[in-house]
């Protein structure tokens, strides 16, 4: 069925550049499919975030925990960012300039067929809301989304939470889902473009410069 131009949303993968050429030839797992698998990724995010959300159950269908997806974001420089910039991931000892986003799009899941579910905030919070149809993503806060300061106030105490809400793809996304890839720099521009040349993949997805979607103290 197609997806109306109001439901296909830009959704947003944080990695590691380390961890493309894995991605390139298999695409982007889950938590639990890379144990099962034995890859071991070049890690980004909290350990302990990882636990929670291991544990946190998906009450609707495709079920299973959020370690059975591949998280994605509706926004850019998300809260996660500006962690990695400010040096608060203690599990990372990298630079947000290492960290590249992989752009797909709520209508290329449903092409591929992909089983997934989206949230109205962080997936792991228990007041966040879960759906599977994509007339729900009415549902999303879509200004606590595009906003660039998405600190609590006192008319939205949750701002935070909202500006992360997530879609989430069950166990695995082809690489040919990438649509295009941002990176902060030229040098960064570079790296990336040569991994895709070394793949030899026929898919090879627009590489973009785009400072804005790191942090800079500068802009809040």
């Amino acid at each position: 069925m197609p997806v109306p131009p109001e439901q296909n949303k830009s959704i947003q993968h944080m990695t590691h550049y380390s961890n493309l050429s894995n991605i390139i030839a298999g695409g982007i797992y889950s938590g639990c499919e890379l144990r099962r698998q034995h890859i071991v990724p070049t890690n980004i995010g909290h350990t302990q975030l990882k636990s929670d959300r291991s544990r946190r159950v998906v009450n609707i269908q495709p079920g299973g925990t959020l370690d059975n997806y591949v998280p994605f974001f509706f926004t850019n420089r998300p809260p996660m960012i500006v962690a990695i910039a400010r040096g608060a991931v203690s599990d990372y000892g990298g630079t947000q300039r290492e960290v590249v986003y992989l752009v797909s799009s709520t209508k290329t899941i449903v092409d591929y067929s992909c089983p997934y579910c989206f949230t109205d905030g962080h997936a792991v919070e228990r007041i966040t809301d879960y759906y599977n149809q994509l007339e729900d993503l009415r549902n999303i806060d879509w200004p606590a989304v595009d906003a660039w300061d998405w600190r609590p106030t006192a008319s939205d105490p949750d701002r935070q939470r909202k500006k992360q809400a997530e879609f989430l793809v069950r166990n695995h996304v082809p690489w040919e889902c990438i649509e295009s890839i941002t990176v902060k720099d030229l040098e960064m521009n570079q790296i990336v473009q040569q991994i895709i040349h070394s793949s030899h993949t026929h898919h090879a997805p627009s590489i973009n410069i785009n400072r804005n979607w790191y942090y800079n103290p500068r802009r809040r």
